[in-house]
Formats: structure tokens, C-alpha cells, sequence
């Protein structure tokens, strides 16, 4: 075990991880004690409706950073929360009782979870994702005890608002632009608020049917951003990284930070916060509240392609979406998965004169997790990825080399995921077939050879070269 340790640590050292912290408005080194896992706390979905390949992208980008602290050594507690009550959820259910919201956000959440399963996302699974409404104990005691600490305060009709006035102290409260940052969520705000920054907490809401408690009361509903807080406290108590899409920074994420920080002041609340670019449609923040969305039921690319797409950009810039530019990254995909069929299927060839037998280094994995080092660089990390499939594809190798190449390979998938093992099949009558073609290829049959491989191309794209062949299933 000690040695494994040790191990982990020089992984940890070697590769002097840095990235924008949205906290600090800088590149920052990662410090963190290894032998201490990373609590980690991703913003989740609001389940009224599917989630469009805006939403998507953030979790797939979050997941991967998870991905990328395990793989050079450090373990992680991850979680993430599902909003499964919000205005936008009540005002579509069918009937205003609990057992409709329930369902109504369960159906949501299982299609959220198909989706981003689709996209490779591995990291979230039903322990580590935490609904809202499993949390409202912990809310109302952070709530109350807010109350207590004078950070917050009731108004006439028993609603709960944070006193914005205690925190103006605080950095990323004085850097954010709070103006208006609840009228985003259409918030009837409460008579009594004392300042337009001061946000709630929990609200009465005596229109609705459904309704929650609150110090016994009945009529309440819990606030947006109390949630995050609660939760953190509830399953972390530390936070450490933050995550969640750019548009949460200057409103639900300030909110968060103060509330926590005054519930407890001497903890900082999240020590590196990551916030993911926006992903444009027409020119516009794609939005549901904008009508400019894609679904991944709207998308006919492979969604391991349209993986590599969305890791091929910086995880913080904001971007168009694009067909074309996913449609130019099809060559580089298809080539990827036709050396690892090549490799695993053993479609290489062995050249009778050693020394023109590929004999350099083969080393991929290590590389790859040095430059995505340096601010999540998966967009060079790729691009290496590529020249290595481009290298190994047009040389000589014996079974020894082809075999540590697919070690490395299978690496560098582990962690970005985006080869498609359905592509990668060949059923057995298949593989009868490229067997006996490669016998009657020995015995120079190339007529019947080149006959037999444009029967291939039928189905697989297919490639024949001096030094050996591959295939991958059309897509």
C-alpha cells in the first residue's frame, strides 16, 4: 500500500495541474492534499423539460473533469443536485399535489440521465446525484440559523430573504454584477425586502396548492439558491470545486457563495470554481426560454463524435454550434476507431525484415495527461491523439509493439471516451470472411481479394494497406 501511495503522488506531482478558477479571476495551481478526496459539487438540471446540448455539454464537460483528477492519481467525492421543484415545474404539472410533482420530475430525470449516458457521461449515478426535495430539512435549518446569525430576515407575510448588506465585504458578492439577478426567474419578491440585492431564502406562496413547510408553517416554498448550500452541507460539509454552466456566475453562484460563507464564516465555500462557455445556435445562447434548442434526438451525428466535438473545445469559451466543423472531425474519429479494430483484431502486419518493424516509443497516455495539464487542454490532447492514430496506422509492428499501443489506447479512451464499441464490432461471420480473403490474398488470388473487398465496403469503411488493413462499421 505504500508504495501505491507513494506512487499516486508522484503521478499527482508530475503533471502541475492548473486552470481558471473563476474565484480567484486567474490561472491557479491545484493544491490539494491527495490523500484527502476532492469534494466535488456540480449545479444540476432543472427537470421541467429535456435537456438541450447547451445543458448537456456542461455536465459532459464536469464529468470529464472528474475523469481527469482520477486519472492522475486523486480521488473524488462528486455530486450534483436535480432541481425537482421550481416555478417551472409547478406551473406545468397536470394537478398540484406531491405525488404528480414526483412524477412528473422523475420522467424528466430518467431522460436527463439517458442523455448524458449517451454522451459517454460516466460519473453520475444514483448515489451521487441528490434531489432537491429529499433536502428540504437541511435548507430549512440553514435557513433558520441564517435568521439567528442575523443574516437574514422575515418579512410581513413570514417569507425568508438574505440581508445582502452583511456580505458586501465579500469578493466575489462585490464582483458580480447583481442588478436584477432574480428577475431572471420571474420572481414576485416578497412586501418588506429591504434591498433589491437581498434574495430569498423561502417564500410563502398561499396561491399554491402544493406547498412545503417552514418553522411548522405551511404555505412556504424553498428558495433556488438555498439549494446548492444545503445540499453541499448535507452530503460534503467541504467543498472544494465547484462546477456548473457560466450563466450561474454572477447570480446563483454569488448567492450561494454568501449564504454558505455567512452560515459559516470561517469556511470557504468551494476553493476553485469552474464555469463552462455557452454553446450558441443561431447566433444566440441556446435556451429554452428562447425557443433556439437542440435535443440529442435532433442530432443524426454519432454521439461519441459529437463527445469528441464538444471535448475539442475550450471547456470555458463560448462557441456556435456546428455541423460542419463536426462533420470535418468524422476522418480523425473513423481513423481512430480503424487502428484499434487493427490493432485488437490483429489486421496488422509483421514485416519479414526486423528493422523495418516500427522499435520507437510508444508512450501516448502520459502525454496526452500532461497537456490537458495545463487549463483542461483537451483541445491539443486531441490533436496529439490524432497524430499518433496517423503514425501508428502506416507502420510495420509485431505483436508486441501492436499490443502496447492498444494499452496505451485503451488509456487514453478511459478517459475521453469516445470510441463507440458498436463500430468497433465484427460478428463472426464477418471475421470468416476477412480470414479467407487474407488466405487467398497469401496465395496472390487478388482478383478475388479486391472482389471480396468491395463486398466489404459495403457495410464497413474499409481500408487495405502494405502494412496490413482495417475496417470500421459505416456510420
Amino acid at each position: 500500500m505504500k508504495n501505491f501511495l507513494n506512487k499516486k503522488l508522484y503521478n499527482i506531482s508530475m503533471y502541475n495541474l492548473k486552470f481558471y478558477n473563476s474565484r480567484s479571476k486567474s490561472n491557479d495551481p491545484f493544491v490539494h492534499d491527495p490523500n484527502i478526496p476532492i469534494n466535488m459539487y456540480t449545479c444540476g438540471p432543472t427537470v421541467y423539460d429535456r435537456a438541450h446540448l447547451g445543458n448537456l455539454k456542461t455536465f459532459l464537460w464536469s464529468d470529464f473533469v472528474v475523469s481527469y483528477l482520477q486519472a492522475i492519481g486523486y480521488k473524488t467525492n462528486h455530486i450534483m443536485n436535480i432541481t425537482d421543484i421550481d416555478d417551472k415545474i409547478i406551473n406545468r404539472l397536470p394537478e398540484q399535489t406531491y405525488e404528480s410533482l414526483i412524477e412528473y420530475t422523475s420522467f424528466y430525470t430518467n431522460k436527463f440521465l439517458e442523455d448524458i449516458h449517451k454522451l459517454g457521461v460516466k460519473n453520475y449515478t444514483s448515489e451521487n446525484i441528490h434531489k432537491v426535495t429529499d433536502n428540504m430539512e437541511s435548507m430549512e435549518n440553514i435557513a433558520i440559523e441564517l435568521i439567528e446569525k442575523g443574516n437574514a430576515y422575515e418579512t410581513p407575510d413570514g417569507s425568508v430573504y438574505f440581508d445582502s448588506s452583511k456580505v458586501l465585504n465579500n469578493p466575489f458578492y462585490v464582483d458580480c454584477d447583481t442588478d436584477g439577478y432574480e428577475n431572471g426567474r420571474n420572481i414576485i419578491r416578497a412586501e418588506g425586502v429591504r434591498s433589491d440585492k437581498d434574495f430569498v431564502l423561502w417564500k410563502v406562496k398561499a396561491d399554491r396548492k402544493l406547498s412545503f413547510s417552514f418553522k411548522n408553517k405551511k404555505n412556504f416554498f424553498p428558495g433556488w439558491h438555498l439549494e446548492c448550500s444545503a445540499i453541499v452541507e448535507n452530503k460534503l460539509n467541504k467543498l472544494h470545486i465547484a462546477l456548473g454552466g457560466f450563466d450561474l456566475k454572477s447570480q446563483h453562484h454569488m448567492c450561494s457563495i454568501c449564504q454558505s460563507e455567512a452560515f459559516k464564516p470561517n469556511q470557504i465555500y468551494g476553493d476553485y470554481w469552474i464555469h463552462f462557455g455557452f454553446l450558441n445556435f443561431g447566433g444566440d445562447k441556446m435556451s429554452k426560454s428562447i425557443g433556439n434548442v437542440l435535443r440529442l434526438d435532433d442530432i443524426t451525428h454519432n454521439y461519441k463524435l459529437l463527445r469528441m466535438y464538444f471535448l475539442s473545445k475550450s471547456y470555458k469559451n463560448t462557441f456556435d454550434y456546428s455541423d460542419d466543423e463536426i462533420e470535418l472531425m468524422k476522418k480523425d474519429f473513423t481513423n481512430l476507431h480503424m487502428l484499434y479494430n487493427k490493432l485488437s483484431n490483429k489486421f496488422y502486419r509483421t514485416h519479414k525484415n526486423e528493422k523495418l518493424n516500427y522499435s520507437g516509443d510508444v508512450q501516448i497516455y502520459n502525454n496526452i495527461l500532461e497537456i490537458i495539464s495545463d487549463n483542461f487542454n483537451t483541445k491539443d490532447a486531441l490533436n496529439e491523439i490524432v497524430k499518433y492514430v496517423d503514425k501508428f496506422m502506416k507502420v510495420y509492428l509485431t505483436d508486441e509493439k501492436a499490443q502496447e499501443i492498444k494499452n496505451e489506447l485503451d488509456r487514453v479512451n478511459n478517459l475521453f471516451n469516445i470510441m463507440d464499441n458498436d463500430l468497433l464490432f465484427i460478428d463472426e461471420k464477418t471475421m470468416d470472411f476477412i480470414n479467407q480473403r487474407e488466405e487467398l490474398r497469401k496465395l496472390k488470388q487478388f482478383e478475388q481479394t479486391d472482389a471480396m473487398r468491395e463486398e466489404l465496403k459495403k457495410t464497413f469503411i474499409f481500408e487495405d494497406e502494405n502494412t496490413g488493413f482495417t475496417l470500421v462499421k459505416k456510420f
